[in-house]
């Protein structure tokens, strides 16, 4: 495919290029598999359980909306790359399975084609934002957030702040009751009006996984003008202060768990002036518009039936727009077929405003269609088989993916639930009185299904019985959740799978009996308490004899022996190593397509490529140095002079800031060859350095000009330090950002003697908690640490 002809903006078509030049280097052997692995995640790309460069490509689609057309381009992408599944996600994105690595970066064109991006659905970013899939068109919302929502996922796409936090971060956005699920995400916001003025109600540091945390009250009140302000300011507390050391704690609710609410919101505070005088987007909240609908001829057909009259009574609610209702269409497993996504597609566009919606709950929903079209509807759903009535009911179960697919996944939860769903509907058919009730489960604690937040959860386990493995689900009861609070479900049993839907019916049949009248699930298991149902299921623990009934030992949808033995690694890695190398990976493929273009004789491009390289590699290197610059210009000129000529690299980079600024439309294919054998010979410099630094645990052999500065405006004994030692050099870092802090400290440490003190001045909190442990990990003496003025003055030793 040409990019050009597609019309794109030059980032998306340097993305696309890249990754498809990072593929390419893949199979010459010339980038390592590491590498790429966080190269892909960032571009939405999972590896799967499968051997083999088997991926998982996820979308993003913001707030979970998507047109007819964008629908036939995912189903042509599930015919041409995939199994011919669209797999709707919590997070309201559309995913793929089974795509080979070599179809991907054709695909991603594709893809792009539609206006589909996969940028930023995975790795240590921000996460697709969500929103209630009824915004917009709800009764009870105080006011349309989507033009907000919408506002904050494109200015945080792409941000030079979101590329590499420490770990995930998700965003969700609701203006009613619930449907947003705010609880449980690192930001989640409410819509509110007060005094007239339209803003959020803010709670801050929620997450499930496997040590699940609340969102915590932030502010009864962000103006929806500062909105954007306040989340990047939110996002550089978690950028400076998040755990990049150890992935386990990284996520922003162990900011919270560390600091408490009110000191979190201090620091937000304090990042939030920092950015007085910058300039945000300007929200645009156009008027409403109802779209236009194809005239049709009402189909009568179905009035009589009964399945159509429950299908209109559980599938279809009316919108605050007179005369139009949404309807869901309930997906088991949150499949969809390629064949069955183009008729919904056409069906939307010829009865209903050519608009769709993914639910967090894994089903879809199409706005703006008018009663009369309700039998036109049916009919064409009822001619996939899509047509089931209810939907965030009972019957409308949701997990994730599990073993089937996932690296990290134990057990096969979409074998469960699709068990459990087959029993439950041949159990309680025609029954409504048992809708409220929520089922979820999860192959894993990681808790992707959501299973913390149902009525009935499962999470995914493993456990010996008569000394042989098999597959376990710890079940939890009793959880909820609306948009301003939610409880988390309570372990109560662990038991095999096999017995997971005899669990799931003493448990159901228990509610319909013993309850009260009006009860809900989670306040008859209040009332009743956690013991009266680990009574009532204790005896599931157990399992016959495997040569008795081989099959209690084999998890749903599988033929063999239950084992983790092929359970695999997750993604999505952070350690700090990885400024570095992503650097010089990205130098390389810069190089690359440099090359490249220079064989195409594109002249200027290829030159524009390889000073992206030398910029890149040049970055790297500076990182070791305590530095770190967007701007390129001024990358060059600190590199010749703190790298170059210093001899960290060889001479023959000298001048390379000079050559750096030449103009690529006039260059000759001379100098653009020589910018390529730079480049290369950069590359492989940055490399060794970095791997001996490495080897010898080394960051850099000596202090940069900038430290030496700040040591001579600081002489030994000032700075209000309390402390009477004597000190050899000293170095003021407030204000400066993690890791670069610890770096600083590093380089001074290896300019000094042993036996010589080193004076740091740090910010409080995790500065002054993180940098003393790092360098006492090192070897080092910590001498005294005093606080001053909201600092701390540091001395160490160096060993």
């Amino acid at each position: 495919m040409d990019l050009k002809s597609l019309n794109l903006p030059p980032e998306i078509v340097q993305e696309l290029e890249d990754f498809a030049a990072e593929v390419e280097r893949l199979e010459k052997g010339d980038v390592g598999e590491e590498d790429f692995k966080r190269f892909r995640l960032q571009h939405g790309i999972y590896g799967q359980r499968q051997p083999g460069h088997v991926q998982m490509v996820r979308t993003k689609l913001p707030l979970g909306r998507y047109t007819t057309d964008q629908l036939r381009g995912l189903a042509d992408f599930a015919d041409k790359y995939s199994n011919k599944i669209l797999h709707v996600t919590t997070r309201q994105d559309i995913q793929f399975h089974f795509v080979a690595l070599e179809d991907v970066p054709e695909g991603l064109q594709d893809l792009a084609a539609h206006g589909i991006t996969t940028r930023e659905a995975c790795g240590n970013t921000v996460r697709n934002v969500t929103a209630c899939h009824k915004a917009g068109t709800c009764k009870e919302e105080t006011f349309d957030v989507l033009p907000y929502a919408s506002a904050v996922s494109r200015f945080l796409l792409r941000h030079p702040l979101t590329q590499n936090l420490p770990r995930k971060f998700k965003i969700s956005v609701g203006g009613c009751n619930g449907c947003g699920l705010a609880p449980i995400h690192d930001i989640g916001l409410n819509g509110i009006i007060r005094d007239g003025r339209r803003g959020f109600r803010m709670i801050i540091g929620g997450g499930l996984g496997s040590s699940p945390r609340l969102a915590q009250h932030f502010s009864d009140f962000v103006p929806a003008e500062d909105l954007l302000r306040t989340c990047e300011a939110v996002i550089r507390v978690f950028d400076q202060h998040g755990n990049k050391q150890n992935r386990n704690k990284a996520r922003f609710k162990y900011v919270l768990d560390k600091y408490g609410v009110d000191k979190t919101r201090r620091l937000v505070e304090e990042e939030f002036a920092k950015l007085e005088g910058k300039s945000f987007p300007e929200i645009d909240v156009p008027d409403e518009a109802i779209p236009e609908i194809p005239a049709f001829t009402p189909a009568n057909e179905f009035d009589n039936d009964p399945d159509f009259q429950n299908w209109v009574a559980r599938n279809t609610f009316p919108q605050r727009q007179e005369g139009f209702y949404n309807v869901h269409i309930k997906l088991q497993l949150g499949d969809l077929t390629s064949d069955h996504a183009r008729a919904i597609a056409k069906m939307t566009d010829d009865f209903a405003g050519g608009r769709l919606v993914n639910t967090v709950h894994q089903n879809i929903m199409i706005p703006w269609v008018k009663k009369e079209a309700f039998g036109n509807v049916f009919g064409e759903l009822k001619k996939i088989g899509q047509h089931k009535a209810g939907t965030e009911e009972l019957k409308d179960m949701t997990c994730c993916p599990g073993s089937e697919t996932c690296n990290l996944g134990i057990t096969h939860s979409r074998g469960l639930i699709n068990q459990l769903t087959e029993d439950i509907e041949n159990l309680y058919t025609g029954s409504t009185d048992l809708d409220s009730l929520s089922i979820k489960a999860s192959g894993c604690p990681n808790s992707c299904g959501q299973h913390h937040i149902a009525d009935i959860g499962f999470s995914g386990s493993a456990k010996k019985v008569n000394g042989v493995l098999a597959p376990h689900y710890e079940m939890m009861l009793g959880g909820r959740i609306s948009e301003t609070e939610a409880k988390f479900g309570e372990h109560v049993i662990k038991i095999p799978a096999k017995n997971v839907p005899l669990a799931t019916r003493r448990t159901v049949d228990a509610y319909k009996q013993d309850r009260q009248e009006g009860e809900t699930f989670p306040e008859f298991y209040d009332r009743v308490g956690k013991n009266y149902f680990a009574d009532l299921l204790s005896d599931l623990r157990d399992l016959p004899n495997i040569t008795d009934s081989p099959q209690s030992y084999v998890d749903y949808h599988s033929t063999e022996k239950f084992t983790l033995d092929d359970r695999g690694q997750g993604e999505c890695s952070g350690a700090v190593s990885d400024m570095i190398t992503d650097q010089l990976s990205e130098a390389e493929r810069a190089l690359f397509q440099s090359t490249r273009a220079f064989e195409k004789e594109l002249i200027a491009d290829s030159v524009r490529q390889a000073n992206r390289s030398l910029a890149l590699a040049a970055r790297a290197l500076l990182v070791t140095e305590g530095m770190d610059f967007e701007d390129n210009l001024e990358t060059m000129r600190k590199f010749e002079s703190l790298i170059v000529e210093t001899g960290i690299v060889s001479e023959s980079h000298s001048g390379v800031f000079e050559r750096f600024q030449k103009d690529p439309e006039t260059a000759e294919p001379e100098f653009a060859q020589s910018l390529i054998d730079e480049s290369k010979t950069l590359i492989g410099e940055c490399r060794k350095a970095y791997d001996k630094m490495q080897s010898e645990k080394s960051l850099r052999i000596r202090v940069t000009d900038e430290i030496a500065e700040q040591a001579k405006a600081s002489p030994a004994g000032n700075g209000g330090t309390s402390t009477a030692e004597a000190v050899h050099a000293q170095i003021d870092l407030k204000g400066v950002k993690s890791p670069q802090d610890y770096v600083k400290t590093k380089l001074k440490l290896e300019s000094l003697s042993p036996g010589q003190k080193l004076e740091v001045v740090l910010d409080d909190g995790e500065p002054a908690e993180n940098v003393p442990r790092s360098v006492q990990n090192e070897g080092h003496k910590l001498v005294s640490h005093v606080r001053d003025n909201g600092h701390h003055i540091i001395v160490f030793e160096k060993v």
